[in-house]
């Protein structure tokens, strides 16, 4: 491990997420006028991802303050990429063909992911497994067999990075109508949770707010516990960067998914399918050439 602290981090900071998971709300060109666009969502989701990534390989040679910058923007990554997932599935024309793609750079990128970040299923595997939660929701008539699907797919899940938090965080975000065309100003929308949903989580608000806060609650708040300990008993800020990877940079994302509008933006599709190996390798090969050695994790 490159220090003290590194262990301690959540596999959320290892992996990030990243490809390109948005297919049909991508292929849209309606949308409300202004607001951001998923090309735009998607720009801060490749810089966070990389910022992330570039903080975990180089961690060991990184002063303490660029450590808690990179990680604080590694957190934008998932929350984003999660909801631009939801809403690819709403508007794309085939699942099919979209999870197989998703599939096939998820098996391709497991490669310079396994050599230089870590050992687990990288987080296009995560996205491949909420999608099939997705459609299993809106296919499988018997809810007892859905609850068993969502069970297992959970299971599967605990071997991908992000693991079952991205798998829950991804199926909030279509239960409670998040991104969907809405009217902003009545609250009123797509939101198919059923009753059992509360109406604060109706929302416009709520539904982007809900599954991000999912995060601060299942993995920040847990860190920061534990960093207020080492800080109180030997001064130890070392999981600072990694509490500041959901407190601040997940928490950050709920305003950017509230200020999209449906738009298209730049159409590059494969631009963002590509990036997610590619970055990796990059990466892992620049800290290769430069330290003469492969990274840890």
């Amino acid at each position: 491990m490159a220090d003290g602290g590194r262990d301690k981090t959540s596999n959320h900071a290892r992996g990030g997420a990243g490809g390109q998971v948005c297919e049909g709300a991508c292929a849209r060109t309606q949308g409300d006028a202004g607001g951001l666009s998923s090309f735009a969502l998607k720009m801060v989701a490749i810089v966070g991802m990389t910022a992330n990534h570039a903080a975990y390989l180089f961690d060991a040679q990184l002063p303490f303050a660029a450590r808690c910058l990179l990680y604080a923007a590694g957190g934008l990554t998932f929350p984003v990429m999660a909801f631009l997932l939801v809403e690819g599935y709403r508007h794309t024309s085939n699942v099919k063909k979209y999870a197989l793609r998703l599939g096939v750079f998820a098996a391709v990128s497991q490669i310079p992911y396994a050599l230089f970040l870590a050992g687990d299923a990288n987080v296009l595997f995560t996205l491949l497994i909420g999608l099939g939660v997705l459609y299993a929701h809106d296919h499988v008539a018997n809810r007892a067999a859905f609850w068993a699907l969502f069970a297992a797919a959970l299971f599967a899940s605990l071997v991908c990075n992000w693991g079952f938090v991205g798998v829950v965080m991804t199926f909030l975000f279509k239960v409670l109508g998040a991104g969907t065309q809405r009217d902003t100003e009545t609250g009123s929308g797509e939101a198919d949770g059923g009753d059992f949903v509360p109406a604060a989580l109706k929302t416009p608000l709520g539904a982007v707010a809900a599954p991000v806060l999912l995060v601060v609650v299942a993995d920040g708040l847990p860190l920061l516990a534990t960093l207020a300990t080492g800080v109180s008993t030997a001064g130890d800020w070392s999981l600072l960067p990694f509490v500041l990877y959901p407190l601040v940079g997940c928490t950050l994302t709920i305003p950017l998914l509230r200020a999209y509008r449906g738009r298209r933006g730049l159409p590059m599709k494969w631009f963002f399918y590509a990036y997610y190996p590619l970055h990796i390798a990059v990466l892992g090969v620049a800290h290769l050439v430069l330290f003469g050695t492969m990274p840890t994790y």
